[in-house]
């Protein structure tokens, strides 16, 4: 049985406690999720690392742009109204000669920022795929393309079991198979996250020290060739 009805469905649900290894983390923020009828500002997408918190634009088409801010986890969308969205925007992501497009906001909703991974991906003949068995933050766009990952390495495993006429052990290389590249995804996702956002602890010290760490990491990617390159690989999934 293939289990790809995502974090809340059954698959996960009726596995026993205990059965398989749960990790999980929640992140000290969450991210206010934004969609306007407004051009892109840009071709590209932006990350802004701001003292206020991260920002972020991500063009969809040529009429329709999606936006991130940095929140915290208790805050709500009643604190959001669309004009304090948008001047937040344009403080995060102040660049000199930019200017933010603006238009409609017609959606807003605010992100948990959380991680989440099963192991192994599977409980006797169950294999879990996708949101079921690993949950991975926005930050890196990781999602979708581990979820098809899954899939195809689920179908060549089904295959060969059943082509080959294998005992069940043979289903464990799909766990063996994919859990490596999912934990490479979720470093990613979370050194990304550690990079580009403020800090949320409340000791002086310890946030002064968490932010040079962030301006070594930014600097290391604009400056090293080699770690710009690295990178770069994990941003677009070549893992």
């Amino acid at each position: 049985v293939a289990g790809c009805d995502g974090y809340h469905g059954i698959s996960r649900q009726s596995i026993p406690d205990g059965a398989v290894d749960i990790y999980t983390k929640q992140h000290p923020y969450g991210w206010l999720a934004v969609l306007a009828y407004a051009p892109p500002s840009a071709k590209h997408v932006i990350y802004g690392l701001h003292h206020d918190g991260f920002g972020a634009h991500m063009p969809r088409n040529a009429k329709i742009s999606r936006y991130y801010l940095q929140v915290s986890l208790d805050d709500e969308l009643k604190n959001w109204p669309d004009q304090l969205i948008w001047s937040t925007l344009a403080k995060r992501l102040a660049k000199k000669g930019w200017t933010l497009k603006e238009g409609e906001i017609f959606d807003k909703r605010i992100l948990s920022m959380r991680s989440y991974v099963m192991e192994p991906l599977q409980y006797q003949r169950l294999l879990i795929a996708g949101d079921a068995g690993h949950i991975i933050t926005p930050c890196g766009g990781k999602g979708l393309n581990l979820a098809v990952q899954d899939a195809g390495v689920l179908g060549e495993v089904l295959v060969s079991y059943y082509q080959e006429k294998r005992d069940i052990s043979y289903l464990k290389r799909y766990s063996e198979i994919r859990l490596p590249y999912i934990w490479r995804a979720q470093e990613f996702s979370c050194s990304m996250l550690h990079m580009l956002h403020k800090s949320e602890e409340k000791d002086v010290d310890n946030v002064r020290f968490f932010n040079k760490l962030s301006e070594s990491k930014l600097k290391q990617l604009s400056t090293s060739v080699t770690f710009a390159r690295d990178f770069a690989r994990n941003y677009v999934g070549i893992i």
